[in-house]
């Protein structure tokens, strides 16, 4: 019994040990890490009077930061980037990061710490470091997860203006259209003409898709001769995101484009074509809105009856509550009705 309760004391005591040990080092760490980050905070408020004056001084060349200080100048830099909308200030910036950084990034994306690297690539992005492609380029054919580091290396590239990452991207079949839209909102303008043209020629049909996605969400009238060409593509997808992309441009070259649309098979057509119809007030399709608004589709009904209100008002509706031959269509009008008084109401 006594031997069993020494036993029990000693286990205690080891654990009660162990406990001490592991606190008095979590301690000693924490301690540690709030030294450095308060000796980094002292060197970001004296550092960042001096560089805002090397920003504005034409004449110095010599960037005002310790060696090796790399947190405290991504710290500058960012900062720095964020209060000054001044085109030529940000070139400045970004080429203080690039000579500053370059070296101690080139370094962290061939180390073994995956966060560092993936911090590292987002700074990288915000700094439009160029000088970096050909490492991030050589670091993406290494990696082979399809994880956050890949799609940032693709995001990052993209930033910088690499065209090439859409041929990359063509022979991973797995990669999802989201990460297409990803890469072409990062393009610079000025590659977007080449981005174009590659996808028009070479493109597969995802990439089609989430290139019309994209100059539809960036409402690139520029490009509405490409998003206009596809609505005769034999896809239905494509036709499909052809149309969404004109209804958020909000704008269509020849209205006639639109016409057969409202006698496909396809619901979702007919739905962008009353979409496109309403957002437009394109008055000329009356006949068939009225017809749309006893669709067998509820989609398809529910935007026909937001066009004729956007076309005609609500006298057309309530007409249309009480006449149309579809039981379906006047409850339709009808609640369309309800709810432009209810936001009227709100208003008030």
């Amino acid at each position: 019994m006594n031997s069993t309760l020494t036993f029990f004391i000693i286990v205690f005591l080891l654990l009660a040990f162990a406990q001490l040990i592991l606190l008095l080092f979590l301690t000693s760490k924490k301690l540690k890490r709030n030294k450095k980050d308060q000796n980094e905070q002292n060197i970001y408020k004296e550092a960042m009077p001096a560089f805002i004056h090397f920003l504005y001084n034409e004449q110095d060349d010599y960037i005002p930061l310790p060696p090796d200080e790399y947190h405290v100048a991504e710290q500058l830099f960012s900062s720095s980037m964020a209060i000054t909308k001044d085109e030529d200030l940000q070139h400045k910036i970004r080429e203080s990061a690039s000579f500053y950084l370059s070296s101690h990034y080139e370094k962290v994306m061939n180390a073994t710490d995956w966060s560092a690297r993936v911090n590292a690539l987002y700074y990288i992005e915000d700094f439009r470091m160029t000088s970096m492609q050909p490492v991030l380029a050589k670091r993406l054919m290494a990696v082979k997860e399809q994880d956050e580091e890949k799609q940032q290396l693709l995001r990052t590239l993209a930033a910088l203006g690499d065209v090439s990452v859409l041929s990359y991207l063509e022979n991973e079949p797995s990669i999802k259209e989201s990460v297409y839209l990803s890469v072409f909102k990062r393009f610079p303008e000025d590659v977007i003409p080449q981005t174009v043209s590659y996808v028009r020629q070479e493109g597969s049909l995802k990439a089609n898709i989430s290139l019309l996605m994209y100059l539809g969400l960036a409402k690139k009238l520029s490009y509405l001769s490409f998003v206009e060409e596809n609505l005769m593509h034999p896809n239905s997808e494509m036709r499909i995101q052809a149309l969404k992309a004109l209804f958020q441009m909000n704008y269509i070259s020849n209205v006639n484009l639109i016409k057969p649309f409202f006698y496909s098979e396809i619901w979702e057509e007919r739905m962008f074509a009353a979409k496109i119809t309403g957002v437009l007030s394109l008055s000329q399709f009356e006949k068939e809105l009225t017809e749309f608004l006893g669709d067998s589709v509820w989609w398809v009904r529910y935007y026909a009856a937001e066009a004729l209100l956007l076309c005609y008002g609500e006298s057309k509706l309530f007409e249309l509550s009480q006449s149309h031959p579809d039981q379906y269509a006047r409850n339709m009008a009808a609640q369309w009705l309800r709810l432009e008084r209810q936001v009227s109401v709100a208003y008030d």
